[in-house]
Protein backbone atom coordinates (compact mmCIF):
# COMPACT_ATOMS: atom_id res chain seq x y z
CA UNK A 1 0.00 0.00 0.00
CA UNK A 2 2.89 2.69 0.78
CA UNK A 3 4.33 1.86 -3.29
CA UNK A 4 0.45 2.46 -4.28
CA UNK A 5 0.64 5.73 -2.48
CA UNK A 6 4.27 6.50 -3.52
CA UNK A 7 3.59 6.29 -7.13
CA UNK A 8 0.16 8.65 -6.31
CA UNK A 9 -2.86 6.45 -6.48
CA UNK A 10 -5.80 7.73 -5.30
CA UNK A 11 -7.63 4.46 -4.88
CA UNK A 12 -4.59 3.18 -2.16
CA UNK A 13 -5.26 6.68 0.50
CA UNK A 14 -9.21 5.34 0.54
CA UNK A 15 -8.49 1.84 1.15
CA UNK A 16 -5.57 3.71 3.82
CA UNK A 17 -8.27 5.29 5.03
CA UNK A 18 -10.88 2.56 5.71
CA UNK A 19 -8.07 0.72 7.36
CA UNK A 20 -6.95 3.70 9.98
CA UNK A 21 -9.42 6.10 10.11
CA UNK A 22 -10.95 5.03 13.48
CA UNK A 23 -7.90 4.73 14.77
CA UNK A 24 -6.91 8.10 13.91
CA UNK A 25 -10.03 9.94 15.07
CA UNK A 26 -9.95 7.75 18.49
CA UNK A 27 -6.47 9.04 19.41
CA UNK A 28 -6.87 12.42 18.26
CA UNK A 29 -9.76 12.95 19.87
CA UNK A 30 -8.36 11.44 23.01
CA UNK A 31 -5.52 14.12 22.54
CA UNK A 32 -8.16 16.71 22.20
CA UNK A 33 -11.72 15.80 23.69
CA UNK A 34 -12.99 17.89 21.27
CA UNK A 35 -14.77 16.31 17.77
CA UNK A 36 -14.11 19.24 15.38
CA UNK A 37 -10.55 19.37 16.94
CA UNK A 38 -10.42 15.66 15.80
CA UNK A 39 -12.15 15.89 12.56
CA UNK A 40 -9.24 18.29 11.12
CA UNK A 41 -6.39 16.59 12.57
CA UNK A 42 -8.01 12.87 10.79
CA UNK A 43 -8.10 15.33 7.53
CA UNK A 44 -4.32 16.37 8.25
CA UNK A 45 -3.01 13.13 8.76
CA UNK A 46 -4.49 11.67 6.13
CA UNK A 47 -2.76 14.39 4.13
CA UNK A 48 0.44 14.20 5.68
CA UNK A 49 0.32 10.35 4.44
CA UNK A 50 -0.54 11.13 1.24
CA UNK A 51 2.28 13.70 0.24
CA UNK A 52 4.75 12.02 2.24
CA UNK A 53 4.15 8.14 2.00
CA UNK A 54 8.05 7.39 2.42
CA UNK A 55 8.07 9.24 5.29
CA UNK A 56 7.34 5.63 7.26
CA UNK A 57 10.28 3.55 7.56
CA UNK A 58 9.18 -0.63 7.99
CA UNK A 59 12.74 -1.08 10.12
CA UNK A 60 11.34 1.40 12.78
CA UNK A 61 7.83 -0.43 13.39
CA UNK A 62 4.72 -1.47 11.82
CA UNK A 63 2.24 0.53 9.62
CA UNK A 64 -0.11 0.91 12.58
CA UNK A 65 2.65 2.51 15.16
CA UNK A 66 3.68 5.27 12.18
CA UNK A 67 0.48 6.05 11.82
CA UNK A 68 -0.67 6.15 15.73
CA UNK A 69 3.04 8.58 15.93
CA UNK A 70 1.62 10.64 13.04
CA UNK A 71 -1.12 10.99 14.67
CA UNK A 72 -0.12 11.70 18.14
CA UNK A 73 1.84 14.40 17.00
CA UNK A 74 -0.64 16.04 15.17
CA UNK A 75 -2.72 16.27 18.13
CA UNK A 76 -0.30 17.28 20.67
CA UNK A 77 0.80 19.98 18.27
CA UNK A 78 -2.67 21.54 17.98
CA UNK A 79 -3.30 21.19 21.60
CA UNK A 80 -0.20 23.07 22.20
CA UNK A 81 -1.37 25.62 19.56
CA UNK A 82 -5.04 25.79 21.45
CA UNK A 83 -3.62 25.91 25.31
CA UNK A 84 -0.85 28.44 24.08
CA UNK A 85 -4.15 30.79 22.36
CA UNK A 86 -6.18 30.50 25.78
CA UNK A 87 -3.49 31.31 28.12
CA UNK A 88 -2.51 34.69 25.41
CA UNK A 89 -6.20 35.24 25.80
CA UNK A 90 -6.83 34.80 29.92
CA UNK A 91 -4.90 37.28 31.75
CA UNK A 92 -4.35 36.47 35.05
CA UNK A 93 -6.38 33.85 34.72
CA UNK A 94 -3.76 32.23 32.10
CA UNK A 95 -2.39 28.85 33.45
CA UNK A 96 1.75 29.01 34.04
CA UNK A 97 3.22 27.39 30.97
CA UNK A 98 4.32 24.12 32.96
CA UNK A 99 0.61 23.85 34.08
CA UNK A 100 0.08 23.80 29.86
CA UNK A 101 2.94 20.91 29.54
CA UNK A 102 1.42 19.43 32.14
CA UNK A 103 -2.29 18.57 30.61
CA UNK A 104 -0.74 18.14 27.41
CA UNK A 105 1.80 15.17 28.70
CA UNK A 106 -1.00 13.77 30.18
CA UNK A 107 -3.03 13.67 27.02
CA UNK A 108 -0.42 12.60 25.09
CA UNK A 109 0.18 9.92 27.15
CA UNK A 110 -3.53 9.01 28.02
CA UNK A 111 -3.75 8.56 23.94
CA UNK A 112 -0.41 6.52 23.79
CA UNK A 113 -1.57 4.17 26.49
CA UNK A 114 -4.92 4.09 24.31
CA UNK A 115 -2.73 3.06 21.61
CA UNK A 116 -0.59 -0.16 23.10
CA UNK A 117 -3.66 -1.76 24.70
CA UNK A 118 -5.57 -1.88 21.61
CA UNK A 119 -2.32 -2.84 19.85
CA UNK A 120 -1.13 -5.85 22.35
CA UNK A 121 -2.20 -9.57 21.80
CA UNK A 122 -5.90 -9.87 22.80
CA UNK A 123 -5.38 -12.88 25.69
CA UNK A 124 -3.21 -9.92 27.52
CA UNK A 125 -6.13 -7.42 26.72
CA UNK A 126 -8.99 -9.36 28.22
CA UNK A 127 -7.00 -9.85 31.19
CA UNK A 128 -6.35 -6.26 31.62
CA UNK A 129 -9.92 -5.17 30.45
CA UNK A 130 -11.32 -7.47 32.94
CA UNK A 131 -8.68 -6.64 35.98
CA UNK A 132 -8.80 -2.97 35.98
CA UNK A 133 -12.21 -1.55 33.93
CA UNK A 134 -14.66 -4.48 35.31
CA UNK A 135 -12.72 -4.49 38.39
CA UNK A 136 -11.84 -7.89 38.79
CA UNK A 137 -9.39 -9.62 40.83
CA UNK A 138 -7.18 -12.26 39.57
CA UNK A 139 -8.73 -15.70 40.41
CA UNK A 140 -12.06 -13.69 38.88
CA UNK A 141 -9.92 -12.93 36.02
CA UNK A 142 -8.54 -16.59 35.79
CA UNK A 143 -12.10 -17.84 35.97
CA UNK A 144 -13.28 -15.52 33.67
CA UNK A 145 -10.84 -16.31 30.87
CA UNK A 146 -10.98 -20.07 31.68
CA UNK A 147 -7.16 -20.27 32.78
CA UNK A 148 -5.02 -20.66 35.23
CA UNK A 149 -4.39 -18.01 38.15
CA UNK A 150 -0.59 -18.51 37.20
CA UNK A 151 -1.27 -17.47 33.57
CA UNK A 152 -3.99 -14.93 34.51
CA UNK A 153 -0.85 -13.34 36.82
CA UNK A 154 1.36 -13.77 33.55
CA UNK A 155 -0.90 -12.15 31.30
CA UNK A 156 -1.76 -8.81 33.29
CA UNK A 157 2.08 -8.66 34.55
CA UNK A 158 3.18 -8.66 30.19
CA UNK A 159 0.32 -6.24 30.19
CA UNK A 160 1.11 -3.50 32.81
CA UNK A 161 4.99 -3.93 31.34
CA UNK A 162 3.58 -2.75 27.45
CA UNK A 163 1.68 -0.61 29.36
CA UNK A 164 4.15 1.35 31.44
CA UNK A 165 5.88 2.38 28.33
CA UNK A 166 2.93 4.83 27.73
CA UNK A 167 4.56 6.97 30.58
CA UNK A 168 8.30 7.20 29.17
CA UNK A 169 7.17 8.35 25.40
CA UNK A 170 7.38 12.18 26.17
CA UNK A 171 5.17 14.34 24.01
CA UNK A 172 6.60 16.71 21.25
CA UNK A 173 8.76 19.32 23.02
CA UNK A 174 7.50 22.99 22.64
CA UNK A 175 10.68 24.28 20.93
CA UNK A 176 9.90 21.81 18.01
CA UNK A 177 8.23 23.52 15.01
CA UNK A 178 7.65 21.74 11.86
CA UNK A 179 5.75 22.37 8.80
CA UNK A 180 1.66 22.42 8.92
CA UNK A 181 0.83 20.28 6.63
CA UNK A 182 -1.47 21.20 4.01
CA UNK A 183 -3.96 19.06 2.12
CA UNK A 184 -3.34 17.33 -1.33
CA UNK A 185 -4.98 18.74 -3.73
CA UNK A 186 -5.82 15.45 -5.27
CA UNK A 187 -6.69 13.70 -2.68
CA UNK A 188 -10.05 12.53 -2.00
CA UNK A 189 -11.91 14.13 1.25
CA UNK A 190 -11.57 12.21 4.23
CA UNK A 191 -14.89 12.39 5.98
CA UNK A 192 -15.36 12.05 9.89
CA UNK A 193 -15.18 8.67 10.70
CA UNK A 194 -16.64 7.00 13.17
CA UNK A 195 -15.37 6.93 17.32
CA UNK A 196 -13.30 3.88 18.36
CA UNK A 197 -15.36 1.43 20.26
CA UNK A 198 -12.40 1.50 22.75
CA UNK A 199 -12.51 4.18 25.00
CA UNK A 200 -9.94 3.42 28.02
CA UNK A 201 -6.06 4.12 29.03
CA UNK A 202 -1.77 9.09 19.65
CA UNK A 203 0.69 20.17 13.89
CA UNK A 204 2.66 19.35 11.73
CA UNK A 205 5.16 16.90 10.16
CA UNK A 206 5.94 13.79 12.75
CA UNK A 207 9.14 13.85 14.01
CA UNK A 208 11.90 11.88 11.66
CA UNK A 209 12.99 12.44 8.18
CA UNK A 210 10.74 12.20 5.08
CA UNK A 211 10.71 13.17 2.12
CA UNK A 212 7.96 15.00 0.85
CA UNK A 213 5.71 14.28 -2.22
CA UNK A 214 4.71 17.00 -4.60
CA UNK A 215 1.53 16.55 -6.52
Amino acid sequence: MQQRLAHGEAAALGEFYDRFASLVHSLAHRVLDDEDAADRVTREVFAYIWEHPDSYDPKQGTLRSWVAAVTRHQAVQRLRQTEAASARDGGTEAPEPAEIEQKIHEASTAARADFIVTSMPAPLRAALELAYFQRRDYRQTAADLGVTEDEARRRLRLGLQLLSTAHHHPALPPAHRAAHPARAPHAPRVPRPPHSPYTGPGTSAPPGPGRGRSL
